[in-house]
């Protein structure tokens, strides 16, 4: 059955896209309005995500270019969300493009903000290229030049990995306010309102450095993430928020590495800890399965090796879930398995040897940091690894592409200015 199209008006609000933010989304006062910004977005539908500047019915307009078949969605923007509304938009077409648009209300008092371009890609069985920016550790504060070149370089989406922003509170309003902080960041707001945002969390914006399933207020610090990021779920419904998403050849499995850690024993040894818990282990696995992408992703913050300090998180604290994992990618016979983490403060690119085992060599891409702090010292030797470097204000952009065949994966390590630091390449049926 076709699926019904809503459409967008070339009128002021498509030639809107292309002028600087609105008074209302310039600042990060409580009684500004902030927004549209994109969330998750497929081929069948979008989440917009918006925070008002008062309480009251928000209402965002949908249209395709040629302005016919508006669509109007309501929501209601009240202080127990912080004013944040989502609007999840569906019976959208493959490979189009709208224009979402925030109409007066009492919910937008005097602003008028800009609109956002929601790009639908293809089906997830047409063949397409797809490029997806990942990163950690960002700057509320400066270096906002990263987020230009991350558009610049062609990315569709963003995966960002943790830390981002940092916030090392576990009371709600500083929760908050260092949310808003961070998409009030000018550039990276302008890149918002045309590229979908996925994100998970690390220690950072998690409560603090080390942080684990026990911290306090975690409830709390969960409901200001569920607030700021408009995802496809969170977790359980209830708990955690782990999530996936398909892209073309690509899918992505967001794990969540703190909100259940230390805080039960392991699903697979009972004599230690968990990393995921025992419903986030079963429905990684069961979705890892069932995905019938070239190239499947595992995405934390945590790096997947030993980082070799005084800290438990990273994947060697562990390596009982870790292995175990590995054991079922082999035992179902799971291809196109990529590695990546964050959190160091260091890039890295790490070959795993483990042809015999899997079928094929495990690749880890590590990301960090997109601010300026590196941390050389965790640089360390290790013996599957092919590169890193301690770089500042970095990214990672993966393509992935089953137009060619076999279907490629490249991942590129890019710096604020745009240079070329790594690469590599794996293709579908021998990485």
């Amino acid at each position: 059955m076709q699926r019904r199209t809503f459409v967008a008006a070339a009128t002021a609000g498509s030639l809107a896209l292309s002028l600087p933010l609105s008074a209302c989304s310039e600042s990060a006062s409580s009684h500004s309005c902030m927004g549209p910004l994109l969330g998750h977005v497929d081929s069948e539908k979008a989440i917009v995500w918006f925070r008002a500047a008062a309480s009251g019915r928000a209402r965002l307009q949908v249209k395709e270019a040629n302005g016919r078949d508006a669509k109007v969605e309501e929501s209601e923007a009240n202080p127990e969300n912080d004013l944040c509304v989502t609007w999840t938009i569906g019976g959208l077409s493959a490979a189009q493009e709208y224009v979402a648009a925030v109409l007066p209300s009492e919910a937008t008092a005097e602003g008028t903000p800009p609109p956002c371009l929601i790009r639908t890609p293809a089906d997830d069985d047409v063949p397409a290229r797809v490029s997806l920016a990942f990163g950690s550790c960002a700057s509320s504060t400066k270096h906002f030049e990263v987020w230009d070149r991350i558009g610049k370089e062609g990315a569709d989406g963003i995966v960002l990995l943790g830390d981002t922003p940092y916030i090392d509170r576990t009371d709600l309003a500083s929760n908050r306010k260092a949310h808003r902080d961070f998409l009030s960041i000018p550039n990276l707001a302008e890149l918002l309102r045309t590229r979908p945002l996925w994100a998970s969390w690390d220690d950072h914006d998690f409560g603090g450095n080390d942080s684990d399933g026990n911290i306090p207020n975690k409830q709390l610090i969960r409901k200001a993430f569920c607030e700021y990021r408009a995802l496809p779920s969170y977790g359980d419904g209830e708990h955690g928020i782990y999530t996936s998403f398909r892209r073309g050849p690509v899918e992505v499995f967001l794990i969540d590495p703190r909100y259940f850690s230390q805080t039960e024993p392991s699903t697979v040894d009972s004599s230690k800890k968990t990393c995921l818990g025992k419903a986030q282990w079963e429905w990684l696995l069961s979705a890892l399965e069932r995905s019938t992408a070239a190239f499947k992703v595992l995405a934390t913050g945590l790096i997947w090796d030993d980082k070799k300090n005084s800290e438990k998180d990273d994947w060697e604290t562990y390596a009982h879930e870790r292995e175990a994992l590995y054991d079922f990618i082999a035992e179902k016979k799971i291809t196109g398995v990529l590695l990546i983490g964050g959190d160091i403060h260091v890039s890295r690119h790490l070959k795993y040897p483990l042809k015999d085992r899997l079928g094929y060599d495990l690749h880890q891409c590590v990301v960090s940091p997109l601010h300026e702090r590196t941390i050389p010292a965790l640089n360390v030797p290790h013996p599957a690894l092919v590169w890193g470097e301690a770089i500042p204000n970095v990214f990672m952009q993966l393509v992935a592409d089953n137009t060619i065949f076999p279907a490629k994966l490249t991942c590129r390590w890019i710096d604020i200015k745009g240079k070329l630091l790594h690469q590599m390449q794996l293709q579908s049926s021998q990485n």
